[in-house]
């Protein structure tokens, strides 16, 4: 009997160890699944979007980072100048940790970003062998370029909100340079600062951008041709509406911006019908659809047209008897290297910008602004305080300026109309006179070169950013800007030039966030813009800001020297709004 007693109580101890070790196996794998969902915020390195599987990195400045995603077809061969087709699903998982090539592009050392970049190093003061420290600046040759280009890159902060903001940078290169990942655009700033997820994206630039032809309006259901550019990023908004929760965003929380012909492309995604509800705000830096940068398909009673253009360069090319079947034969280089604005500024140069078809666009860009045509949404727009300083230079070195003489007030206006403009370049004498109170508004006692530059520059950006603002602001709630900080470079000639404001919004400052000239004045002003384009994004306000009216034309200045928030040129700004106004009745 003892001994049967002593096994049932062995049986006992034996079940009461299992039941133990089961529990413990419970309670384990309780916590992995608790941790998992204490954890469920931080996303996944492998997620599924509509087209498939795909697979990002966990950076070391602790953003996960998914780069290279494609959101459209190749838009090669059959595809080339044809409306981008939304990318085909695939099978098995996407690595998505490199970032593809640029779009198509001059890269010629004399134009382009490349160009820029140089003159703005040369003219700072320091040495070229500085360009290395630009960060994320990567020299663009042909063979960081192609023409299989439409993706997009997404870099999403670890933890926070569930629905995060999301904000979709375009970036710019006058619309014929430029790539979605230069500049630093992915760095973890933005969205480490703000829990905020950045998508910056590529597009079809120059003439694989917005080449119209008859031959092209008539493959389309439409009837139209060109804006190629503008519709792929118009499906890569698409793309976010369809994808971005899947990384942890809120499609219904989208804020476009963009700088340069980015900020342009954002102004003109404001009025494009296609795109209502793809967004909820919008940023445009140093560039809008200000003064009139549309042009009409069909030729008008002037001949001007989009679609003249188109047949212009085929013939350049083919001769008159070639074909858009016989262009898309073509390789894009040889095709790119011709479209360039800095070599040449009569057919070529002229193929970019926003094409009026009643389809992508019904109305220019003037007119959609000054009847409220646009998205009511609100809208943060604004302006370097030196923008020519690193742009006149390119397209009118001295040496030029000096052939314009006395006629240079003339051929600055001339700008204006690019017409006009082309024949600046080959008979000053023929310019028309430009408007008398402009001619009174310019300060002709100092170096002509120099008030040149800060003219142009107010002119195509100061003006512009005016006039929209006021325009708009009539519509939602709408904030200007104006960024005057000075470089810690031993040369002061720049100033606040063109995208110098981008080292602060995703960088800690000074020139492109190179290291030696950021001091802590630069990165208490880049923290501030930072948070200013952030809490813009979440609430569509900036509490820190004046809201732009006609009736307070304030402006949110970022200096270290302007304490007040009226802007110095205001009379120059009211004289270009009322000029336009005028002319687009």
């Amino acid at each position: 009997m003892l001994q049967e007693k002593e096994l049932d109580t062995e049986l006992e101890l034996d079940i009461i160890s299992k039941v133990k070790l089961n529990l413990q196996k419970t309670l384990l794998l309780c916590g992995v699944f608790c941790f998992v969902l204490a954890c469920s915020d931080n996303l996944n390195l492998n997620i599924e979007i509509e087209s498939g599987s795909i697979e990002g990195y966990e950076a070391e400045d602790g953003t996960i980072k998914f780069l290279g995603i494609p959101y459209a077809q190749p838009p090669v061969e059959n595809l080339r100048w044809k409306p981008p087709v939304k990318k085909l699903p695939w099978s098995g998982t996407l690595k998505t940790v490199e970032p593809e090539k640029a779009c198509s592009q001059p890269t010629n050392d004399r134009t382009g970003n490349n160009a820029f970049y140089k003159l703005i190093l040369q003219e700072s003061g320091l040495d070229l062998s500085s360009l290395e420290e630009v960060s994320g600046f990567d020299e663009v040759s042909e063979l960081n370029t192609s023409e299989d280009c439409l993706y997009l890159n997404v870099v999403v902060p670890k933890g926070g909100v569930k629905k995060k903001p999301v904000m979709f940078w375009i970036h710019g290169g006058a619309g014929r340079w430029g790539s979605g990942h230069e500049g630093n655009y992915t760095s973890s700033y933005l969205p480490n600062q703000g829990d905020v997820i950045i998508v910056t994206i590529q597009y079809r630039l120059g003439i694989f951008g917005w080449l119209a032809h008859p031959e092209l309006s008539n493959e389309s259901i439409h009837g139209v041709s060109g804006n190629y550019g503008t519709l792929d990023q118009i499906l890569a908004l698409e793309w976010v509406q369809e994808n971005i929760s899947s990384f942890g965003g809120d499609p219904n929380n989208v804020t476009i911006f963009g700088e340069s012909a980015g900020g342009q492309a954002v102004s003109s995604l404001l009025m494009s019908p296609l795109t209502k509800g793809l967004f909820h705000k919008a940023i445009s830096q140093s560039g809008s659809a200000i003064p009139n940068i549309s042009i009409p398909l069909k030729a008008s009673d002037s001949g001007v047209s989009a679609e003249n253009f188109g047949i212009n360069a085929v013939n350049f090319f083919l001769g008159q008897s070639g074909s858009i079947e016989d262009f898309r034969k073509l390789p894009a280089r040889e095709i790119v290297e011709i479209n360039d604005p800095m070599l040449d500024n009569t057919i070529m140069a002229n193929i970019s910008g926003q094409i009026v078809d009643g389809y992508v666009f019904p109305i220019n860009s003037l007119q959609s602004f000054k009847k409220g045509k646009n998205h009511k949404v609100p809208y943060l727009i604004g302006f370097n305080a030196n923008e020519g300083t690193s742009l006149l230079p390119l397209i009118i070195d001295k040496q030029m300026f000096s052939y314009f003489g006395d006629t240079w007030p003339y051929v600055i206006w001339s700008f204006i109309d690019p017409e006009a403009a082309l024949m600046a370049f080959t008979d000053p004498s023929k310019l028309s006179p430009p408007p008398e109170q402009y001619l009174n508004l310019i300060d002709t006692n100092v170096d002509p070169y120099k008030t040149a530059i800060d003219l142009w520059g107010e002119m195509f950006f100061g003006a512009p950013a005016f006039h929209a603002a006021l325009n708009h602001s009539e519509l939602a709630n709408t904030y200007l800007y104006y960024f005057d900080v000075d470089l810690n470079v031993p040369s002061d000639y720049l100033g606040a030039t063109h995208a110098l404001e981008l080292g602060y919004l995703f960088n800690e400052g000074g020139l492109f966030g190179i290291e030696e000239t950021i001091t802590d004045t630069d990165r208490m002003i880049a923290k501030e813009i930072r948070n200013d384009w952030i809490e813009f994004a979440k609430n569509g306000r900036i509490d820190s800001y004046i809201p732009f009216s006609s009736k307070n034309p304030s402006a949110k200045i970022y200096s270290t020297k302007i304490k007040n928030s009226r802007l110095w040129n205001e009379n120059f700004y009211r004289f270009m709004s009322d000029y336009w106004n005028s002319t687009n009745k």
